[in-house]
């Protein structure tokens, strides 16, 4: 039980690195691997790596675009991810990657990694990467026939005043 106080102890005093986790009591009822916790239950407490977050922007084409910490060696699709995905609207053929503060776009495609699966064509982002998610020809063609149909309306309401106003 003696570990059931420093385990109290070391939560009382914030014990930052460490976490709590509940698990099964193991097999071999070593103390120091799982204690039981105050109140019921068994715990752990393990160190936690530091990991290192680097702020990266996502626009464009995903479901919550904005700044993301994520951790060091995140790859674009893990970033998409972390933005919530790409919208139906998203061309995923053309992905851009701009490194810093005006450097040039990188070209990325997305879809042929979806495609074949090699995790070695996605660049690693880096601390103030953006990254833009195009819009596809879906996009272009709806707004393309919402237009239309705008238009249409409108000629077809001038047409009936027209006709009305001469009497027809």
């Amino acid at each position: 039980m003696a570990s059931c106080a420093v385990l109290a102890a070391a939560a009382a005093a914030g014990a930052q690195g460490y976490t709590w986790g509940l698990t099964a009591p193991s097999p071999g009822g070593g103390e120091e691997a799982n204690s039981p916790l105050p109140g019921g239950g068994y715990g752990t407490t393990r160190p936690v790596e530091e990991e290192l977050l680097v702020p990266v922007n996502v626009w464009g084409e995903v479901d919550k675009p904005g700044l993301y910490e994520v951790p060091d060696g995140t790859n674009v699709v893990e970033l998409l991810s972390y933005a919530g995905g790409p919208t139906e609207f998203a061309n995923l053929s053309h992905v851009k990657v701009t490194r810093g503060a005006g450097g040039k776009g990188q070209p990325v495609d997305v879809s042929a990694y979806l495609a074949y699966g090699d995790a070695g064509t996605l660049p690693r982002l880096q601390p103030g990467d953006t990254v833009y998610v195009h819009r596809n020809a879906k996009y272009s063609w709806r707004s393309f026939i919402e237009v239309v149909s705008q238009l249409a309306v409108i000629a077809g309401t001038v047409i009936l005043y027209v006709s009305v106003a001469n009497g027809e």
